[in-house]
């Protein structure tokens, strides 16, 4: 599967370099004077939540990105996919603050679009006159990596020939991680990030390998079954992992003891990324194409789904 436009809009401080560097974030990394304007003229934009906006954005830098390779697609062979963990919650507060703080007769109708769960992916269809595939993930840490197997499925299955994914995490009011700033507890980058991606082999950039599968609270060593599987094949470069969970821990002890760190340029990425969610998976897709050779991709959830990608760059 080939990456064909990236798009991203995050923080100045957040890029490859800092990833790499495990320069630690603190407290919640924004991007700067965020203005939807700058990136599309639309009307109405200004009424939905920031995380929306921001997926808009960051499609907008996507898709001139990608230039001609995604303009050659009619609308109808487009399909569109988000990855998100804390909007929907986000939207939902959006919409019912005038309830908590005056009462239902001053429920604004044109916030309703917000609250439905569907609410990022639809309003970039409509923006960019998508009319194929439309869908919403939202599976943890997972959400953007999900979104993406998803999009990769309908692509082999020619029921779309191009697939824009979207990973983002706003920061609303009624957030987490605002409520988390101020405590002072929480250290996540917030923005959005997006992939284009279509069939072939073509491209400098290509995703190989998609391993998903699913561990409970007693079986964690499922993950480093899939990763010694993995790595036996010996082709491996790269390895990034560092999810915010207890498997952070786990894995860093199998790669210690194992001394594979003679071999493998592995990055951490737990301190240089925090408690970022959906965007966690696609700020490690994005350091591994700066990076020579093969690179895995370990992204997992405290319990529940994980991902082991194969990326060539």
């Amino acid at each position: 599967m080939n990456i064909i436009g990236i798009g991203k809009v995050l923080s100045e401080k957040i890029n490859v370099e800092s990833i790499k560097n495990k320069v630690k974030v603190k407290g919640i990394v924004e991007p700067e004077n965020f203005d939807i304007k700058k990136y599309v003229k639309y009307k109405g934009l200004r009424s939905l939540t920031k995380a929306t906006n921001l997926a808009i954005a960051s499609i907008s830098e996507a898709i001139a990105d990608a230039g001609r390779k995604y303009s050659e697609h009619s609308p109808g062979r487009v399909g569109i996919f988000v990855g998100s963990t804390l909007n929907p919650l986000d939207a939902a507060y959006h919409f019912m603050t005038d309830v908590y703080e005056a009462s239902p007769d001053f429920v604004s109708p044109v916030k309703f679009s917000s609250s439905v769960l569907n609410n990022i992916s639809g309003w970039a269809s409509i923006v960019y006159g998508i009319t194929g595939l439309n869908s919403t993930v939202i599976s943890g840490n997972l959400s953007g990596i999900d979104a993406f197997k998803m999009a990769a499925s309908y692509i082999k299955n020619d029921v779309i020939d191009i697939a824009i994914v979207t990973a983002v995490e706003g920061n609303e009011e009624g957030s987490i991680y605002h409520l988390g700033n101020l405590q002072e507890q929480v250290n996540a980058i917030t923005g959005a990030i997006t992939f284009i991606i279509e069939k072939g082999e073509d491209s400098n950039s290509k995703i190989k390998k998609i391993n998903s599968f699913q561990h409970t609270e007693y079986n964690r060593e499922k993950i480093i079954f899939n990763l010694e599987k993995e790595l036996k094949i010996g082709q491996t470069k790269n390895l990034i992992y560092g999810s915010n969970n207890l498997n952070d821990k786990m894995i860093f002890n199998y790669l210690d003891g194992r001394d594979i760190s003679k071999d493998l340029n592995i990055i951490n990425t737990s301190s240089s990324i925090g408690n970022s969610n959906a965007l966690s998976g696609f700020l490690k897709l994005m350091t591994s194409l700066e990076l020579k050779g093969e690179t895995l991709i370990i992204e997992t959830n405290e319990v529940g789904n994980d991902s082991i990608l194969k990326i060539n760059s």
